[in-house]
C-alpha cells in the first residue's frame, strides 16, 4: 500500500519535530509526507489561536529540502495561489486538493488541476458525484475522504473500489483497523495523520487522536504488504 504520512499539524511548529516525523515516516514505511500550507489561522473559526502551526516558504523549502536528504518526496496542500506557487518553485512532484477546497476554494481546485502533476484528490461524501470529474487516472489518484476528527470505526463507511473511482482513503479514523480493511477491499492509497505521541490531544492539533505512530505505521506498511500478497500466485481449484 501507497502509504502518505500527514504531519499537519502534529509537529506544533517546530521545525526540529517535523524533521524528526519526516525521518520517522521514512524509515517506517511511509512513501510521501505531507504538510499543510495555509495563513495564520485561515480555518480557526472557534477563536482558538493556530498561527503558531503556520509555515513560511522558508520552513517549507527546508523540510522539503531535508526530505530529499533523508530519501523521501515531501509536498503539501496548498490553500492559497501564492503557497501554490511556492510548491512550483521547488518543483513538488505532487499536489494534493483536500474536500473541502471543492466548495470553499473552487478557483484554486481549478488551478492545481491545470498543472502538469500527479494529483491526490479527496472527496467526500458530500461531493460524492465529483469522482466523474476525474477520469484521468494517470494524473489523479482519487481518495474517498472521511472527515471527521476522529471518526469512530462504527461510522466509517468504505466506498465499494472495484466500483468506483475512488483508489484509497483519506483516513480519520481510531487506530489502523479501517485502513487494513480498505486495502483487503482493493484500497491502493492511504493517506493517514501521524503523530509522536497520539495522546496529545491538543483542541488547536485534531490530528493527534486519530494518527498513526512510528510503530503502527511500520505494522501498517508489513501488514497491507501482506495483504496485497495473497493470491498473487493463485490457481484454479
Amino acid at each position: 500500500m501507497f502509504i502518505i504520512s500527514e504531519i499537519s499539524p502534529q509537529f506544533s511548529g517546530n521545525i526540529e519535530k517535523a524533521k524528526r516525523m519526516i525521518f520517522e515516516s521514512y524509515i517506517n514505511g511511509a512513501s510521501l509526507v505531507k504538510l499543510q500550507l495555509y495563513p495564520p489561522n485561515m480555518f480557526s473559526t472557534d477563536g482558538l489561536d493556530r498561527s503558531y502551526n503556520e509555515l513560511t516558504f522558508d520552513k517549507f523549502k527546508e523540510l522539503f529540502e531535508f526530505g530529499n536528504k533523508v530519501g523521501i518526496d515531501i509536498f503539501a496542500t496548498a490553500f492559497t495561489h501564492e503557497r501554490l506557487e511556492w510548491c512550483k518553485s521547488l518543483k513538488v512532484k505532487y499536489f494534493k486538493i483536500a474536500s473541502r477546497m471543492h466548495d470553499e476554494f473552487p478557483d484554486l481546485v481549478d488551478q492545481i488541476l491545470l498543472e502538469n502533476a500527479k494529483t491526490f484528490v479527496s472527496i467526500s461524501d458530500k461531493n460524492i458525484d465529483l469522482v466523474k470529474k476525474f477520469k484521468n487516472r494517470d494524473k489523479y489518484t482519487v481518495l474517498y475522504c472521511v472527515t471527521s476528527y476522529p471518526t469512530l470505526l462504527t461510522d466509517a463507511k468504505i466506498p465499494e473500489f472495484s466500483n468506483y473511482m475512488f483508489q484509497g482513503i483519506s483516513d480519520h479514523t481510531l487506530g489502523i483497523s479501517y485502513a487494513l480493511k480498505a486495502c483487503s477491499l482493493g484500497a491502493k492509497f492511504l493517506e493517514k495523520h501521524f503523530s509522536l505521541n497520539k495522546n496529545l490531544q491538543r483542541h488547536t492539533e485534531k490530528g493527534h487522536l486519530g494518527a498513526i505512530d512510528p510503530r503502527d505505521l511500520n505494522l501498517l506498511k508489513n501488514l497491507t504488504d501482506e495483504i496485497d500478497l495473497i493470491g498473487v500466485n493463485e490457481k484454479k481449484i
